[in-house]
């Protein structure tokens, strides 16, 4: 047995499941919810690749993970994690390429982040973070980046050097301005701004010609620009918008849209 899925109110993580099952290369756990306390026989589950711990009301991130050295994927989804302070032990996980701490209550990022230089996912969405530290983008391997339904206000300058972001979501924020160096990550192709406090869109969304996908719509835009035309890849329906913001684009540039999706 390799995987294994459990859907249950479990106070700890059955011993005849780290005792009989010492291949186990995915573990999924749904507790509905239910306070999973004790969890150091996780240790013993050397060959896990992926963990999931889900609805488990953790509160801190549980150190026995961080014995797990083969780990590449991490879910702690709709838990009670408030703090994520133990963020530096996962240095030590030199696989972990997935860490997914979506549906909690984390407040910030500590700068310790930065020390996870593998990490090519990872997902912050649906929590209550105001700020991102600048280390966060020393994780220059992130390809996919999801901060949607927090409480930011501002992208840093510095999300320039995430040159190998591919999807990068903001939706239901905050934000008022889009730093210029977010078109500099000229591998997007995937941009969620949908739902933010956003006046303006730069022309340099034209420079983002790998773009598949832009969401607009909700923010407090009354114009796109021209340079929209530049967004090769681009098709009509992948671009979410208001309809009457769409009036606002040259002829060319909207039949050139279209033309595009009717390829």
């Amino acid at each position: 047995l390799r995987t294994l899925y459990l859907k249950s109110s479990l106070s700890r993580i059955p011993q005849v499941i780290t005792d009989l099952l010492p291949s186990l290369q995915k573990l999924s756990l749904d507790n509905e919810g239910s306070k999973l306390v004790v969890l150091n026989n996780l240790k013993k589950m050397v060959n896990l690749k992926s963990l999931e711990l889900i609805s488990c009301d953790l509160e801190r991130i549980p150190h026995s993970i961080f014995s797990l050295n083969n780990l590449h994927e991490l879910d702690l989804k709709e838990n009670n994690l408030k703090t994520v302070e133990e963020i530096i032990s996962f240095q030590h996980l030199q696989n972990l390429s997935c860490l997914k701490l979506w549906h909690n209550n984390i407040a910030y990022i500590p700068a310790q982040i930065g020390a996870l230089s593998n990490l090519e996912q990872l997902s912050l969405n649906h929590n209550n973070i105001e700020n991102l530290p600048l280390q966060l983008f020393l994780c220059t391997k992130l390809h996919y980046l999801d901060l949607s339904y927090n409480h930011l206000t501002f992208i840093p300058e510095e999300i320039q050097y995430l040159s190998n972001l591919q999807y990068f979501a903001v939706t239901n924020n905050n934000i008022e301005m889009l730093p210029d160096g977010l078109f500099q990550c000229k591998k997007l192709q995937c941009l969620l701004l949908g739902k933010n406090s956003l006046m303006s869109l730069s022309p340099h969304v034209g420079e983002l010609s790998n773009l598949t996908h832009l969401e607009l719509i909700g923010n407090y835009l009354e114009t796109l620009p021209p340079e929209l035309e530049g967004c090769q890849s681009l098709k009509r329906s992948c671009l979410i918008v208001e309809e009457n913001l769409l009036n606002t684009l040259p002829l060319p540039v909207t039949e050139r849209l279209q033309t595009c999706l009717d390829k």
